[in-house]
């Protein structure tokens, strides 16, 4: 099977509608504004390292494929990211083309043209790094906090991620998915490779899930499916829109966090009345995409599970440790965190630690009992707990901890009361998450362990109210 981003698809076949426009690409037409784009943004036979501001734009798209059917490695990136964050990614990486459809961004030591819709700054002093021949994709592990720490995936891993998602949803050329995450989102990524794949008819969207013009364009352009995390499900449920609206949707699917199980009930029950297919699902960006997914036939009776490996991969948990493995052909190259690391190679041989603690029933399915690592996931996005500790120190110099769940992140520093105000803005503008998934609370000292680490492990008690914490208490 032919990789996913050389469209081999019939030439007259409808590949793209963008639903704000109404303009219509075909496949043939995509594969000749990418050989045009090509020609555009880089030496023949020298591999440049590119970064994407992405959105869900249809230049935005053919950038992407262009630098895959180019053998330019790209730095995949939200063009929301905070100028701050995404300044300390290009001084880290130092990309040769810097790509976007947004407004001027005037970074210093690039020079600025333009090739249709799409902007390009391109270096004025390239970089003699090596880059390893395999690697083709870089994404963040925690992109809301722009932290260099990037994974490093192949042209492989993309294929292959793609082939089993497409597989196990059983996509087909008939399928008219619209964009309802961010491109630069590894979930939402994988919905535009799978049915690249396919031969499907993509609906690019920019409108949020909650905004009526996402689901007016669902309904007029017949869109089948829709891609979710948590908080999607629970607002829709809560606007009672799954009821109301969609009429063609045939699949839904969730990822990006663990939605509640009265939740999930309430999506099979649904689902069922409906007639359409609800997949739970589960992955991490070091995975590419997709880990495992729960088959909607057996989801009433295995709710709270993240189901069996995907197609062509593997899990078993660990018997010494608990935690969770995945083999597969998706697996990562390995982790980046400077320029000098894109000369690596495949560094994991086909084995990913999750990090998850997780069990495995007599039936077969996994499901997640805890975490190894201080990851949280808020609205679909990963934040490294210790990355938005080091943002709030930086800025204001207090010591600070952050914990949470996945609906809430919170934050302790050893400040005064009146500094929480300023602190929970600077995170919120930052991040860019909603001043209601953040609780900044002062205390006068964080509780720390005879070695002098803070102690998580009393933390999150604050969750279920204000409480003393060693020699701290959180104010309210």
């Amino acid at each position: 099977m032919k990789p996913f981003w050389k469209l081999e698809h019939p030439a007259t076949n409808l590949a793209v509608i963008d639903v704000h426009s109404g303009e219509q690409k075909t496949y043939g037409e995509i594969r000749a504004d990418v050989q045009r784009l090509r020609v555009d943004i880089a030496e023949p036979g020298k591999k440049s390292l590119m970064m994407l501001l992405a959105q869900n734009r249809y230049e935005c798209l053919v950038a992407y494929l262009t630098a895959l059917d180019a053998g330019h490695p790209l730095l995949l990136v939200d063009a929301t990211l905070h100028r701050d964050l995404f300044m300390k990614l290009v001084n880290t990486y130092s990309p040769d083309y810097i790509l976007g459809a947004g407004p001027e961004l005037a970074p210093s030591g690039y020079g600025h043209r333009q090739a249709g819709k799409l902007r390009i700054w391109e270096a004025e002093k390239r970089q003699n790094s090596n880059i390893h021949e395999s690697l083709a994709l870089l994404l963040n592990t925690s992109g809301s906090t722009g932290s260099p720490k990037l994974v490093r995936l192949s042209g492989d891993n993309l294929q292959a991620n793609a082939v089993s998602i497409a597989s196990y949803l059983n996509l087909t050329k008939e399928e008219r998915p619209i964009t309802s995450l961010p491109m630069a989102y590894s979930y939402g990524l994988s919905v535009i490779n799978s049915h690249l794949l396919s031969g499907a008819t993509l609906l690019l969207s920019e409108d949020g899930v909650l905004r009526r013009e996402f689901w007016d364009s669902l309904d007029r352009y017949g869109c089948t499916s829709f891609a979710g995390v948590p908080y999607t499900y629970q607002m829709l449920l809560q606007m009672g829109l799954l009821k109301q609206r969609g009429a063609t949707l045939r699949t839904l699917t969730q990822a990006g966090g663990a939605l509640a199980s009265p939740l999930i009930q309430q999506m099979h029950d649904i689902a069922k009345q409906r007639g359409f297919k609800f997949f739970v699902m589960y992955g991490q960006t070091e995975a590419t995409a997709r880990i495992s997914y729960l088959p909607f036939e057996v989801l009433g009776t295995k709710i709270g599970s993240i189901g069996i490996a995907i197609p062509n991969g593997t899990m078993q948990v660990d018997a010494d440790t608990g935690e969770r493995m995945y083999i597969g052909p998706n697996d990562m190259l390995g982790y980046a965190e400077s320029r000098d690391d894109l000369s690596k190679g495949d560094e994991l041989g086909g084995v990913l630690r999750t990090g998850d603690l997780a069990r495995q029933d007599a039936d077969g399915f996994f499901y997640i009992t805890g975490r190894m690592k201080r990851f949280l996931k808020l609205f679909g996005k990963r934040f490294n707990l210790d990355e938005v500790a080091q943002i709030v120190q930086g800025r204001f110099g207090y010591s600070t901890a952050c914990f949470g769940r996945d609906d809430l992140l919170m934050v302790a520093v050893e400040a005064a009361a009146e500094d929480v105000g300023p602190i929970a803005s600077m995170l919120s503008e930052t991040l860019a998450l909603p001043k209601s998934a953040i609780r900044v609370e002062a205390v006068s000292s964080l509780p720390r362990t005879m070695t002098g680490k803070i102690d998580y492990q009393a933390l999150p008690a604050w969750k279920d109210g204000p409480r003393a914490i060693m020699a701290g208490q959180f104010t309210q």
